[in-house]
C-alpha cells in the first residue's frame, strides 16, 4: 500500500508538471488560430477558428498594408535563415566534438582532465560577458551580417556540451571493437568511420539535434551579428514585432508556433536516439 501511494504521488507531480509545461504552449497554438476580437476578449477555445493568421506568414503581397504584414511575410527566408545556421552548427559539433572526445576517450594524454574541465568550465560563461569582443573580433573579420558569424558564435557555447556528451557515450564502447576492426586491416581512421562513429549513432544523433535546437532557439548573439533579412534568424525576426504598434496578438502567437515546430517534431521523431544517447554519456 505504502509503495502504491508513493507510486500515486509521483504520477500526480509528473501530470503537474506536464501541465504546467505544455499549458502556456496549448494555449499560445488556441490564440494563433483564433480572430482578434476573440483574443482580446480572453478566450481559451476559439470559437470561430481560422487559419488567416498562418497565411499572413506565405502572402507574398507587397500591397498587403496590415500592421506587421511586411514583418509576417519575411519569415520564410527568416526560417532558412535559421535551418542553414542550426545545420551548419550541428555539423561542426558533429565532426569537430567526435574527434576530439574520442581523443580524450581513447588516447590518454597528460592534462586530458584539465582540457576537458576547461572546456566544461568555458560553457558556463554568461554571453554577456564576452558579447563586445566577440562583436568587434567579427567586425575586424567584416563578417557582421553574416551566416558564418552567427554559425561560429553558436559553435563557441554548443561544442563544450558536445565534446562533453560524447566522450562519457564514447567510453561506454568496447575496445575490443576497435581492435577487431584494426586486425581485420583498419587504420586507426578507417576503424573511427568505418566501426567506431555507425555504432554511437544514437549519442552523434542526440548531440546533434541538442546542438541544432540551442542554435535554432538563441537570441543573443544572432540579434547582435545580424541587421538584415539576409542573414536574420526567426528568433531575431520575431522580436521585430515589439518594435511595430498595435501588432494583432494572434498574428504574434501563429509566430511562435512556426518557431517552435520544427524543434518540437524533431524531438519527437528522435526521441528515443537522444534519450537512448544522454543515457549512455551518463552511465559512462
Amino acid at each position: 500500500m505504502k509503495i502504491l501511494s508513493h507510486r500515486i504521488a509521483i504520477y500526480f507531480c509528473a501530470l503537474l508538471a506536464t501541465v504546467y509545461l505544455v499549458l502556456p504552449f496549448a494555449w499560445v497554438v488556441a490564440v494563433s488560430f483564433m480572430p482578434e476580437r476573440e483574443a482580446s476578449q480572453g478566450h481559451w477555445v476559439p470559437k470561430d477558428p481560422t487559419t488567416a493568421n498562418y497565411s499572413l506568414y506565405f502572402q507574398v503581397d507587397s500591397r498587403q498594408a496590415d500592421i506587421g504584414a511586411a514583418i509576417a511575410r519575411q519569415f520564410p527566408r527568416a526560417i532558412g535563415n535559421s535551418l542553414i545556421i542550426g545545420t551548419a552548427v550541428m555539423m561542426l559539433n558533429l565532426i569537430f566534438g567526435s574527434l576530439a572526445a574520442y581523443a580524450l576517450a581513447r588516447i590518454p594524454f597528460k592534462g586530458s582532465m584539465l582540457l576537458l574541465l576547461f572546456y566544461l568550465g568555458s560553457r558556463s560563461i554568461p554571453g554577456v560577458a564576452i558579447m563586445i569582443p566577440m562583436y568587434l573580433l567579427m567586425r575586424s573579420f567584416g563578417l557582421l551580417d553574416t551566416h558564418l558569424a552567427v554559425i561560429l558564435a553558436h559553435t563557441t557555447f554548443t561544442l563544450p556540451f558536445t565534446i562533453w556528451i560524447l566522450k562519457g557515450y564514447f567510453q561506454t564502447v568496447p575496445l575490443d571493437l576497435e581492435r577487431a576492426a584494426r586486425v581485420d586491416g583498419c587504420t586507426p581512421l578507417g576503424a573511427l568511420l568505418r566501426v567506431f562513429l555507425p555504432v554511437t549513432t544514437p549519442g552523434l544523433v542526440a548531440v546533434g539535434i541538442f546542438s541544432f535546437i540551442a542554435s535554432w532557439g538563441e537570441f543573443l548573439f544572432a540579434l547582435l551579428f545580424t541587421t538584415t533579412i539576409a542573414s536574420k534568424p526567426v528568433t531575431v525576426l520575431a522580436s521585430d514585432f515589439a518594435q511595430e504598434l498595435q501588432v494583432p496578438f494572434t498574428l504574434i502567437a501563429a509566430g511562435g508556433v512556426l518557431v517552435i515546430l520544427l524543434p518540437l517534431v524533431l524531438a519527437f521523431i528522435f526521441q528515443r536516439l537522444i534519450i537512448h544517447g544522454i543515457g549512455g554519456a551518463v552511465t559512462g
